[in-house]
């Protein structure tokens, strides 16, 4: 068994101990989890996490938070650790998400031969692989969209979604580490890619390297979300939502500069004529909306 002892997954935990549990299973499924150094960031669990992983995965490392560190501050944590210990590659790996077999030795070898290539799996909801959800993404106008790979093809892309990633070593000596002070959550692993690609590094989708994550429900559209708009107002107010305001300006200087105020501005107006339209009109009207400008930008 070929072993990558300089790599290692970094896992960002907290308060997920199944789910937790059933990613380091997955690992330890394919092999991965003794080919590769897999170190796990607890951040202040409270369920017992900790104590469940140490015990029934001994050969992880595993690194503890206060609670405050979101999902950017244990990954920038894991990075830092592994840096030290000379890794060679870092693995963003999200603890819900399941590689399949030979998937991230797919990635490392990829990395490995191209030492410019950050390079991403494409994610699934089910093991039939028929509904794409993680992956890569391209910039379209003021905008970011998902762009799926099928098995067998490769495609370049502007960002990656954090949820499976293999970067090289040396992203982290031009551009730093993930900036957890700016973006503590959200949108944290499309910045993040997108200034590596600024850097010069090639983004690059692998249809051969697959994995189970099924899309997040609090990150679908407004018009597909059951939840009630005053939540959605709610929610913004923590860096859980991808509408933060601190965190969703600091993506917006970063991927559109001098013209940052006009995506900031609009996605809260958007939000506000949203809510209006949801007090009038039903759930499938809007869905019916939706897919019609999502016809109409894709004919242009």
């Amino acid at each position: 068994m070929t072993t990558y002892r300089s790599v290692y997954i970094i896992i960002p935990v907290h308060n997920r101990k199944a789910i937790t549990l059933k990613c380091l299973e997955a690992l330890e499924g394919t092999g991965d989890l003794y080919r590769c150094s897999v170190v796990v960031v607890d951040d202040g669990s409270t369920d017992g996490t900790y104590d469940a992983v140490q015990t029934r995965f001994p050969s992880t490392l595993l690194l503890r938070g206060d609670g405050n560190l979101w999902w950017t501050g244990a990954i920038k944590k894991g990075m830092e650790f592994a840096y030290a210990q000379g890794a060679s590659h870092f693995i963003w790996l999200n603890d819900d998400t399941l590689p399949l077999e030979g998937s991230l030795s797919l990635l490392i070898e990829t990395c490995t031969q191209d030492p410019q290539k950050i390079v991403t799996a494409q994610c699934y909801s089910s093991a039939d692989f028929r509904e794409p959800t993680y992956g890569g993404q391209i910039k379209q106008w003021f905008s970011v969209q998902l762009l799926s790979v099928p098995e067998g093809e490769r495609a370049a892309c502007d960002c990656l979604s954090g949820n499976l990633v293999c970067l090289p070593r040396s992203v982290v000596d031009q551009i730093g580490y993930p900036p957890s002070h700016k973006l503590p959550q959200c949108l944290a692993d499309i910045v993040y890619t997108w200034e590596a690609k600024k850097g010069g590094y090639q983004l690059e989708i692998l249809g051969d390297a697959k994995a189970i994550c099924e899309f997040n429900p609090l990150e679908q559209g407004w018009s597909y979300n059951p939840m009630p708009m005053i939540k959605h107002w709610q929610r913004m107010k923590t860096p859980k939502s991808n509408l933060y305001p601190p965190a969703y300006w600091n993506y917006c200087t970063s991927f559109y500069g001098f013209l940052a105020p006009i995506p900031f501005i609009t996605i809260y107006i958007k939000l506000l004529i949203f809510t209006v339209a949801r007090c009038f009109l039903p759930p499938a009207s809007l869905k019916k909306l939706k897919a019609f400008k999502n016809q109409w930008l894709r004919s242009l």
